[in-house]
């Protein structure tokens, strides 16, 4: 038998009531806040939530100073040690915000997943490196994935062929916007040279990727990386003497999904800077964020560059909760 979702999220409020019930004493009423199952007791809010990840601290974080909490413990069945990182960039009330794991019927600590090393590019990416920019395009390397960007939309990939696919685990230059769109470029003109798939590619991206190049699909793709090259070409929108572009903690899911992007440099006062670029409400923005300047200048003045369109109260409230600062940056996109 099938389970309905009203039914699913009263067995959440449940499981909820009783888990904060039994093992931290406290007692309330749980509702529903968005992807939250929550509630609030004497100054203490407890959420539950089935994937720890950034969007749903924010949401926890924003609901308990909301109620007026001066403690917050998120519970977690899945991600508990991502979130406990992300949870680390914020207090509550003077409080850290506790995570825990769900286990069955108890609550476990865990310790805070560590941070991955910033990837360099694959052996042997030298040559195709250099095609890339041979062609005119931003060569952009994060997560050890090298591409080839216009405007922050990527138009090139360097893929490594693997051998059980039948390929000869050698890395090639594949074009297109995405994993689909190189697909179905490679199987339209199997017998072309990838420099002139390539220039096409980059030719047809910058007439649309640009202030004057009309509506189109295309303008609105990966906004967060065309806010990026923005402040990368004029560093001083967001006091910034010098920039280069950086890879955030977490890969991004697709070029659908909102990620927020980063630069890192020095600021007009040769202080180390990080700026981390976002487009639309991304309730994530500020975990990242936080969590981009802890992997490349702990310490470092962060900037958080957005529309001021997209200046949404929940990122302000976040902003505010940072255990080291953070401030909000209106930069005026190109797309208008």
């Amino acid at each position: 038998m099938s389970v309905g979702e009203d039914q699913k999220e009263r067995l959440r409020r449940a499981k909820l009531a009783a888990l904060a019930r039994d093992a931290l004493g406290v007692v309330g009423e749980p509702e529903t806040a968005g992807r939250l199952s929550a509630l609030v007791a004497a100054g203490t809010a407890v959420t539950l939530v089935e994937q720890g990840d950034a969007a749903t601290l924010a949401g926890s974080l924003v609901w308990a100073q909301r109620r007026g909490a001066t403690r917050l413990v998120l519970l977690a069945d899945d991600g508990a040690p991502l979130l406990a990182r992300l949870a680390g960039h914020f207090s509550l009330g003077g409080s850290d915000v506790e995570v825990r794991e769900v286990r069955g019927v108890e609550l476990v600590e865990v310790d805070p997943e560590p941070v991955a090393p910033v990837q360099g590019p694959p052996p042997g990416a030298e040559h195709l490196v250099q095609e890339l920019h041979d062609a005119g395009v931003e060569v952009v390397v994060e997560h050890g994935v090298v591409r080839g960007e216009v405007a922050g939309l990527e138009v090139a990939r360097l893929v490594e062929w693997p051998t059980e696919v039948g390929g000869d685990g050698e890395l090639h230059l594949e074009v297109g916007v995405g994993r689909f769109d190189r697909d179905a470029t490679a199987a339209a003109r199997p017998d072309e040279a990838p420099s002139e798939t390539l220039a096409r590619a980059v030719s047809m991206v910058a007439e649309r990727r640009r202030a004057d190049g009309g509506a189109h699909p295309i303008q609105r793709l990966s906004r967060e990386r065309w806010l990026r090259r923005t402040v990368l070409d004029d560093p001083s929108l967001v006091g910034a003497a010098e920039l280069e572009p950086a890879q955030m903690t977490v890969e991004p899911v697709g070029l659908k999904d909102p990620h927020p992007a980063a630069a890192v440099g020095t600021d007009l006062e040769g202080r180390p800077v990080v700026v981390v670029c976002s487009a639309g409400v991304d309730l994530g923005l500020v975990p990242l964020a936080a969590d981009a300047r802890s992997l490349h200048a702990p310490g470092a003045r962060l900037v958080l560059a957005a529309p001021a369109r997209d200046h949404h109260p929940a990122t302000r409230t976040l902003v505010e909760l940072l255990r080291d600062p953070g401030e909000l940056v209106d930069v005026r996109p190109e797309w208008g």
